[in-house]
């Protein structure tokens, strides 16, 4: 029983990634087709959480975390910018190709472009 505890006690344990993998797994083994890598997951996860290289489970986690903020950074750029096409409409210089936003449903407009100064008709 010592050595069953000593080596867990040394062993690197569960984390968020892990814990991810696990459920990603379970999700994936519930059709036919995917089976085989829901079951290769969960035993990466586990052998993730027996490993007794601390730096290196530790590492790929900070690696997870920052693929993560990053997707969530991508996903709120596109929220906004289809809440902001209820509202605005973007159009483009025709000179200088710079896009710029204009309130919907006005009508016929005259736009001045901030970049080049160019004016041009545009319908928001």
């Amino acid at each position: 029983m010592n050595k069953f505890n000593s080596f867990f006690k040394s062993s690197y344990g569960w984390d968020f990634l892990s814990k991810y993998l696990v459920i990603l797994g379970l999700v994936l083994t519930l059709t036919r087709y995917t089976i085989t890598l829901g079951l290769l997951l969960m035993i990466v996860a586990t052998l993730r959480s027996f490993s007794k290289n601390k730096s290196k489970r530790y590492r790929e986690l900070l690696t997870f975390e920052n693929f993560l903020i990053k997707l969530k950074q991508k996903l709120n750029l596109y929220k906004n910018k289809f809440q902001q096409n209820k509202t605005y409409k973007i159009l483009t210089c025709p000179t200088c190709s710079q896009k710029l936003r204009v309130p919907r449903k006005k009508g016929h407009i005259t736009i001045t472009c901030k970049k080049c100064g160019k004016k041009f008709e545009g319908k928001s």
